[in-house]
């Protein structure tokens, strides 16, 4: 496993992200080249494999259940017919989850152009959806 791939970095703070939710084991962060508008990646920060299946049923449920809670924020703030998630993880080496908010199955075609956001942008949107599941922790 190759521990100097672009989320070991961003995990390492040695790159920017924006972060909208963290806890010891898990990080999201907006996807600076979205499908659409808060499309979020989920990380473990402790990773030896790209493979999600390969994680123990521990970090699986865990992933999933961190996972959840950062589709519940997004959902608050965009706009969409339901958050969808994808596990594809080719191009990086890294177990990562895609949270896509959608409108339609389309929505999801990672082959089509995707959208460049401003910094500005994005760091809005990250605080935002922040903000949202800061809110749900709260209840």
């Amino acid at each position: 496993m190759n521990k100097n791939n672009i989320f070991q970095k961003i995990i390492n703070n040695e790159i920017i992200a924006y972060k909208i939710a963290e806890n010891s084991d898990h990080l999201a962060f907006l996807d600076i080249y979205p499908l659409k508008i808060g499309h979020t990646l989920i990380i473990p920060k402790k990773s030896n494999t790209d493979k999600i299946f390969s994680l123990s049923e521990k970090e699986f449920i865990s992933i999933m259940s961190f996972t959840r809670k950062v589709a519940v924020g997004i959902e608050k703030i965009i706009p969409c017919n339901r958050v969808g998630i994808f596990v594809l993880g080719f191009e990086i080496p890294h177990v990562h989850i895609h949270l896509i908010p959608m409108d339609r199955e389309s929505d999801g075609n990672f082959s089509k152009k995707r959208m460049v956001l401003s910094s500005n942008n994005l760091q809005n949107l990250s605080y935002k959806i922040k903000k949202s599941i800061q809110g749900l922790e709260h209840r």
